[in-house]
């Protein structure tokens, strides 16, 4: 019995797929110090908050408890570094570290609303593309 010819272009796609690198998406969040970093996915992203005050705007980010371990590690070791926090890669904020943090949660503040409106619509779109009007 012959064995059926393979046509290789039926496998094309599946060979695409598997070249496509997985680091294509940048992190919805990330905060670095050098070459330390702790990255999270949007589905890493338990909740988001934002409050409107008069003097301006937050945005309260809080990540799966699973990262509590891991931001305390990081922040303990860069006590009195200067980080930076990243939304798709775009920084946000440069922090610096006074003390441990041991929840990984993060609050943006800002007078201008618009930019908390940008950055609460890359956090929740359904990728890190570039939101209109940013």
């Amino acid at each position: 019995m012959q064995k059926p010819e393979r046509d290789p272009m039926r496998l094309a796609p599946v060979f695409a797929l598997l070249a496509t690198p997985a680091w294509a998406e940048p992190p919805r969040l990330s905060l670095v110090f050098g070459a330390d970093r702790l990255d999270a996915q949007s589905a890493d992203i338990l909740s988001t908050r934002r409050i409107d005050e008069d003097r301006g705007s937050a945005l309260y980010i809080r990540l799966s408890p699973g990262f509590d371990a891991s931001m305390r590690v990081l922040t303990t070791a860069h006590v009195g570094d200067t980080g930076d926090l990243r939304i798709c890669a775009e920084t946000v904020l440069e922090p610096i570290i006074q003390a441990p943090i041991n929840e990984a949660v993060f609050v943006i503040t800002d007078t201008d609303p618009t930019r908390i409106d940008r950055l609460q619509a890359l956090l929740s779109g359904p990728t890190c593309a570039e939101v209109p009007g940013g």
